[in-house]
């Protein structure tokens, strides 16, 4: 074993294994991986190996389905043999909702490619002739996907990063990792140490132990799980072409052949529970699997029974109870880990056979190229924070385990698990009927129901319409409040501060005192990371605001980019301070009362910051928002939130002040044709390609991510974002849904919403260039309908930007 080498992978099942022949693919073939047995003798070994391409993410799509289309290739490229099974598979709908959600994939599949229908029930028995149809709506019929034997893939890959150069160590058991003062890690063995430059951890079952040695956080589960295998079948010795697998939320099962019997895999809506009763399993636990419990999954086997009796006539040959990881949210950990640089996640996979794959193949991008070609954010592990303790973990795992088969609408979420970070004001504005959304940990209002009804989630309007148009109205044509505690915030401060803030943006930072400008970081290849509020309260001394979920990723970005001889302190102060958003023609009317400061456009301009007393509460007022009127942020020390609020809704009530959520916000946002962060705004686009060129200081001689950026666009734009009207039914863009023009696919449409004020169906959406032309039609699929649609010349509420300078106090007309 060398002494040091350029990556170090802790971990040799198939999510490691799948990472180093990636890198190795991306020319990285200094290369260590370490496992504590043989290959594939944790989790991999025993899991089913189904590979599906039917998911609700555009970006696991892109996961999955590269998976199933190299499995086949493997053999040929590594000379290892491979069991891949292209049997297809069937998705059961049992609801509207169901049906719905099939209709929302249907679109991502026509944007990844892949082959897929929705069928009736009089159809699936053409494919599937032992199944019954009892309760199904439709089935989602993908073609190509299948299943494949999880051993044969590891070792196949193992091979192929071997013959690229990489080094597999097998029966070296990592003990330890340290940080060095240089930036290195050192990863100490029972077999000797290695000094790398990337440490990645692949442990498994036991990567959250890994993640502890370094103080990091890796919020995975050991979930229990079975499935069991039937003696062979006559019906099925005789049968070709292979069943298709099917995914059945009436007995929350996947149900499969294997070896001429069937193969049944629960995952039970009740009584499921971690392994070991939440510790870590022992260091020498290898290719062994967890005492079984039957008994406990009768329900849901005599359930699979009843959707295909032939599993009723067939006798047991096996049952597999082993441990397989989940994340609260069910979704694997892939990127770098907040903190010290080079230190990355690859971890927490549930359908890790199916992923490992992609999952390597984007993380190997991220690494060797500084980004992937999809978006990794939703992988990124610095979406929980330390807030993800052990019993969260655990609580939410189990269940998303219980929901496995469930179909979650948009915006619906687990619930349990909450109210973990909360705005002091949380219990009152609960009162006022907020429905809260978990964003970073926070409750964040969605909308306030005026009745005690709860949200009914749809993939169309829902019961919230009326109650959010109010609120957005209200914004409009008075005043509203909102709470935007959970916002990320940053204090940038030293003599280097302007200087740093100044090289890392790509729009100039302000130059005087009291200036507030929105800013970008860039990676180096030109793509957008990152987008910032950034406040200037003295000369050493900014004040930043960043997206809720983005927390723990522009510290990151922030302190990633110092240099060693900046004078420059980054400290994250998100929870010392609440945040207010008071917006609407009449908010100068209501702050004015609240405050000796004044308020006029000479004293306190758009795009400007002042310290001011608000109910004798000291707190920084910045002049700007997301919803395109005249307002304040106003950032109030967070145990003075109360006062703060008392006041504003005391002063407004004349005014008919009204509480609103980020329904209301975002359908705001898009009137005025603002971009998101995560949406609009990744890493996948630069400036130009999102048109926002007015936030590049094109005089700049040079910031992170420039001459990338400018190159790109003298080759020409791949894409350019576009805002659309959409003649809309009963459902707007949630995004990802596929564009048409003259019935060719030409883009996609990044998000959506109804804007109330002007009665439009609105969307943005990245389309060819050449079709970037105001009053372009296209036609977007939504659940199924091809909807016309056609590119606006610029936002349908105020295009000329005066509500947010607004001058003078009261009603705008």
């Amino acid at each position: 074993m060398n002494s040091h080498s350029r990556v170090v992978i802790v971990g040799g099942g198939i999510m490691g294994v799948g990472l180093a022949y990636h890198l190795a693919l991306e020319g990285w073939t200094d290369i260590a991986l370490i496992e504590k047995g043989e290959l594939t003798s944790g989790s991999t070994w025993h899991a089913a190996g189904q590979c599906p391409h039917f998911n609700g993410s555009l970006n696991l799509t892109k996961i999955h389905l590269y998976g199933t289309q190299l499995y086949p290739k493997l053999e040929a490229l590594t000379g290892q043999a491979v069991s891949w099974h292209p049997c297809g598979g069937l998705r059961l709908a049992l609801t509207d909702d169901e049906v719905d959600w099939f209709r929302y994939v249907y679109g991502l599949s026509r944007l990844a490619d892949y082959d897929c229908d929705i069928i009736g029930p009089e159809e699936i028995r053409h494919h599937h002739p032992f199944l019954e149809t009892f309760g199904v709506k439709a089935a989602f019929h993908t073609l190509h996907d299948g299943h494949v034997a999880p051993a044969d893939v590891t070792h196949a890959m193992a091979a192929g990063a071997r013959q690229l150069g990489a080094a597999i160590h097998r029966r070296t058991r990592v003990c330890d990792i340290e940080h060095l003062a240089g930036g290195e890690w050192k990863v100490i063995t029972e077999n000797g140490s290695i000094v790398c430059e990337h440490v990645v951890n692949a442990a498994g079952s036991y990567c959250d132990v890994v993640a502890s040695w370094t103080g990091h956080l890796a919020p995975i589960a050991n979930m229990l799980h079975h499935y069991v295998i039937t003696e062979p079948l006559q019906e099925l010795l005789e049968l070709q072409p292979e069943l298709p697998i099917i995914r059945d939320p009436y007995s929350h099962a996947y149900l499969r052949e294997e070896t001429n019997g069937l193969l049944v895999g629960p995952y039970e809506t009740a009584t499921a529970h971690v392994c070991w009763g939440g510790s870590p399993p022992r260091w020498d636990f290898e290719s062994e699997l967890v005492p079984p419990e039957l008994d406990r999954l009768t329900p849901w086997l005599e359930k699979a029974a009843e959707r295909l009796p032939l599993f009723a006539k067939a006798g047991l040959k096996s049952i597999v109870s082993g441990a397989i990881t989940h994340t609260p949210d069910g979704v694997y950990l892939s990127g770098p880990a907040p903190g010290p640089r080079n230190y990355w996640m690859h971890c927490g996979a549930s359908i890790g056979i199916c992923q490992a794959a992609g999952a390597g193949k984007y993380l190997a991008q991220w690494m060797v190229h500084g980004q992937a070609e999809i978006n990794m954010r939703e992988f990124d592990p610095r979406r929980f924070g330390n807030w993800a303790t052990k019993d969260y973990t655990e609580k939410v795992s189990i269940a998303d385990y219980h929901h496995m088969y469930y179909c979650y609408r948009p915006a619906e979420q687990h619930e349990v698990g909450r109210g973990l970070r909360k705005s002091p004001l949380h219990d009152v504005l609960e009162e006022q009927g907020a429905q809260f959304s978990q964003v970073f940990g926070w409750e964040r209002p969605r909308w306030y129901a005026r009745s005690s009804e709860r949200e009914t989630f749809s993939f169309r309007r829902g019961n919230w319409w009326q109650d959010v148009r109010e609120e957005a109205l209200a914004v409009r044509e008075r005043v509203g409040l909102m709470d935007l505690s959970p916002f990320a915030k940053f204090e940038v401060v030293g003599e280097d501060a302007n200087a740093f803030l100044d090289r890392i943006c790509a729009n100039d930072i302000a130059k005087r005192d009291g200036g507030v400008v929105l800013g970008h970081l860039l990676n180096e290849n030109g793509f957008i990371e990152s987008e910032m509020t950034i406040a200037r309260l003295g000369d050493r001394h900014f004040y930043i605001v960043s997206a809720a979920v983005a927390e723990l990723y522009d510290l990151d970005q922030l302190r990633w980019r110092r240099r060693c001889d900046e004078d420059v302190t980054v400290e994250n102060v998100t929870d010392a301070f609440g945040t207010f958003v008071l917006a609407g023609p009449l908010a100068r009317d209501v702050l004015s009362q609240c405050t000796d400061a004044e308020l006029s456009n000479d004293a306190f301009p758009w795009l400007t910051a002042r310290k001011i007393a608000v109910a004798d509460v000291e707190l920084r007022a910045l002049r700007i928002n997301y919803v395109g009127e005249l307002g304040w942020e106003l950032h109030v020390p967070m145990a003075r939130m109360p006062a703060v609020y008392t006041a504003l809704m005391q002063a407004g009530a004349p005014h008919g002040i009204r509480l609103f959520g980020t329904y209301a916000m975002n359908s705001l946002r898009m009137e005025k044709a603002y971009r998101a962060w995560g949406a609009e705004l990744t890493s996948e686009v630069d400036l130009h390609e999102a048109s926002m060129e007015r936030f590049i200081a094109s005089r700049k001689n040079d910031f992170v991510g420039k001459s990338a950026m400018n190159a790109r666009e003298q080759r020409g734009e791949r894409i350019k974002l576009v805002y659309l009207d959409v003649d809309s039914a009963d459902a707007d863009c949630l995004g990802n849904e596929p564009v048409f023009h003259a019935d060719k696919r030409a883009g996609i449409t990044t998000s959506g919403a109804y804007g109330h004020a002007v009665g439009k169906s609105l969307a943005f959406a990245y389309v060819d260039p050449d079709l970037a032309l105001p009053g372009t039609e296209f036609e977007v699929l939504i659940l199924g309908d091809r909807r016309r649609a056609q590119i606006l010349e610029g936002p349908v509420w105020d295009p000329r930007n005066e509500r947010p300078r607004a001058p003078m106090a009261g009603r705008m007309a």
